[in-house]
């Protein structure tokens, strides 16, 4: 039995679902190099998710700190390969952008092969990319593709993984006791259903808030379940084989 009381191989009491995935690293120096010639430091981009268009290009979302947000969009509008970047949104010193890209750019090459970008960092040291293919995807292809896309990219790790389907688990684990009580709340006296069979107001007073924490303590809980479905899985269990 697991610690819920499930029985083995379940989660929540879902079956979980094992599944080979191959996982290669790339790497490039000169890549970097634009990075470095446009601003003074350290320089670290985070990309978060890409969303691959039907047109080829992908809508890419970056995390930047410490940098000014208008000089940085109008650095990455001159880079070979973008169409258009703004400012999505601002916490403290971190800044969020969204960058559309051609389809000639590294993320269309990985969705040729039905792979996935887990991470991409751009700094000093240079381009790391982390990207996630089928268990049984044709490693020289993709390493072929890439490079006809960005020639100095180099793969320097590879590796197979097994993930599980955990995503009950990874949301239980994400969400405060107050959040988790006014979803399953929500969910079970009828709040999505269409008429509403309870109101936010008859909640609120069911579980003794106000109307407004009822709505809040909501508002996060939806957050963090989209945040863990759809930020490209990387925070699910792996297991190197």
């Amino acid at each position: 039995m697991t610690a819920d009381g499930a029985p083995d191989g379940e989660i929540g009491g879902r079956l979980t679902a094992a599944r080979p995935r191959r996982q290669l690293v790339f790497h490039s120096d000169a890549l970097a190099e634009p990075f470095r010639e446009l601003w003074d430091g350290d320089v670290a981009i985070d990309i978060k998710s890409v969303v691959q268009l039907e047109d080829g290009s992908s809508l890419q979302y970056w995390t930047v700190t410490h940098l000014e947000p208008q000089r940085f969009i109008e650095t990455v509008q001159q880079l070979p390969m973008t169409l258009d970047a703004g400012l999505v949104s601002t916490v403290d010193d971190t800044h969020q952008f969204e960058v559309h890209r051609s389809r000639e750019s590294l993320f269309g090459a990985f969705d040729e092969f039905d792979g996935i970008t887990l991470a991409a960092t751009y700094d000093t040291d240079g381009v790391a990319v982390v990207g996630e293919f089928p268990g049984d995807v044709d490693t020289d292809s993709v390493v072929a593709a890439v490079r006809d896309v960005y020639p100095d990219l180099e793969l320097v790790d590879s590796y197979t993984v097994e993930t599980l389907d955990v995503f009950r688990h990874l949301v239980r684990n994400r969400l405060t006791e107050r959040q988790l009580t006014v979803l399953q709340v929500a969910y079970f006296s009828g709040y999505y259903e269409r008429p509403r069979r309870r109101t936010g107001t008859e909640l609120a007073d069911r579980l003794g808030i106000s109307k407004q924490a009822f709505h809040d303590h909501l508002r996060k809980a939806h957050a963090t379940v989209f945040e863990v479905l759809l930020e490209s899985g990387r925070e699910f269990d792996e297991i190197d084989k």
